[in-house]
């Protein structure tokens, strides 16, 4: 199968730990209550407001995406959109993936991710890029920078490719 029939498939997905700043914190809380819905779903409407503003073009006529993985990668790179899915119950309070743990110890924080699928993620004649680009030093990379950009407690980084996992609980 040649890699173009594959980028529907292949995505980087960047999960989001819970806010780390206390006025961050604060708002999302007033901001559940306010709407009436749960923290977890307030948060997942910060993540994606903030994703869409990263995703609005900037000075320059590139989107954040595009100049944080153009740098990351080394190449120019266009990031044309993402999507916004979610794990439930997969992580420990301080970030760990715990797909080998009963369920019963699991945090039950539902994490936010940003998907960015590799037909999205696109070289400078258009064709999607290989998602394996994104090797475990560039996810490294890619997870400080979240870190520090959006202030969140932690951040997984991790690609897959040949399949979509999305909104599906780890067993």
């Amino acid at each position: 199968m040649s890699y173009p029939n594959q980028s529907d498939k292949d995505h980087l997905d960047i999960i989001l730990g819970p806010p780390e700043q206390d006025e961050l914190i604060d708002s999302v809380h007033y901001y559940a209550t306010e709407s009436d819905i749960t923290i977890d779903e307030a948060w997942s409407k910060c993540v994606k407001n903030t994703a869409d503003n990263l995703m609005k073009p900037t000075k320059g006529g590139f989107n954040s995406f595009t100049n944080i993985f153009s740098d990351v990668l080394e190449e120019e790179v266009h990031v044309n959109d993402y999507f916004l899915s979610h794990y439930y119950r997969c992580f420990s309070t301080n970030g760990q993936f715990l797909r080998k743990l009963n369920k019963e110890d699991r945090h039950e924080y539902t994490a936010p991710a940003l998907n960015f699928q590799s037909k999205n993620i696109v070289d400078g004649d258009g064709n999607p890029i290989d998602i394996r680009k994104f090797d475990t030093l560039k996810r490294k990379i890619i997870q400080n920078l979240i870190l520090y950009l959006l202030e969140v407690n932690w951040v997984h980084v991790t690609i897959s490719y040949g399949y979509t996992p999305i909104k599906k609980e780890v067993v």
